[in-house]
């Protein structure tokens, strides 16, 4: 039995999401208790709150990296990404074990050895909580809890952009948490069937993908 396995039940998708809620709540309660002096000067509120924000912004600078140049352009990652967007209603993903391993080693790591303790732990914790805000999202999209929103709605909006993705090449709006990296790369405005070198030839139409034209016409403004 393999020891990367890419497609999972719901319950292991869900218990994906508990476990990165709670790794925020045990990171945030440990910054608390280590940096308990720190809360009694004001001047370094803006220090805290900046880098929670920059490991938010770091990680959908990483969101947007990793779809378009790892998933969609290296391989074994860009087979394994293909089953994705094969069955894009299925819960396929890394499993929880190598995505904590991953973050632990190539993410907290680095930023540990350039900041220090405190501060590596508050960027990790913007990066950790746009990881949640994207997985989450993810799953909402494609577990079709986004087709019933409003045109107008935040989650239609991210879903419609998401279903752009996944038509035809897949070769623009890699970012599924925010659109920022697409439009300020140039990645929004690529045309529909221009996929990238290696990439299989479209399939023809399957529930899924239908499941995923309903989404873009129900939140089309």
């Amino acid at each position: 039995m393999s020891l990367i396995t890419l497609r999972h039940s719901r319950n292991a998708c869900l218990a994906d999401l508990a476990f990165y809620a709670l790794t925020l709540v045990g990171l945030s309660a440990g910054l608390l208790q280590q940096s308990a002096p720190l809360r009694l000067q004001p001047q370094t509120a803006a220090q805290v709150l900046g880098l929670y924000l920059l490991g938010l912004l770091l990680w959908s600078l990483l969101e947007y990296l990793t779809h378009r140049f790892v998933l969609h352009g290296l391989q074994p990652f860009q087979r394994w990404h293909a089953l994705h967007h094969a069955l894009p209603q299925a819960h396929v993903g890394l499993p929880t074990w190598l995505s904590a391993s991953l973050f632990a080693t190539l993410v907290f790591a680095l930023l540990y050895l350039l900041l220090g303790g405190v501060w590596s732990t508050l960027v990790m914790l913007g990066v950790l909580s746009g990881y949640l805000m994207y997985s989450a999202i993810h799953h909402a999209v494609h577990q079709g809890l986004a087709a019933e929103r409003a045109p107008g709605d935040w989650l239609a909006r991210r879903a419609r952009w998401h279903a752009l993705h996944h038509q035809g090449g897949a070769s623009r709006c890699y970012g599924v948490s925010s659109s920022f990296w697409d439009r300020a790369l140039g990645s929004h405005l690529r045309a529909r069937g221009s996929a990238p070198a290696g990439s299989p030839p479209p399939k023809p139409a399957t529930p899924e993908a239908r499941h995923s034209a309903a989404v873009r016409q129900r939140t089309d403004p």
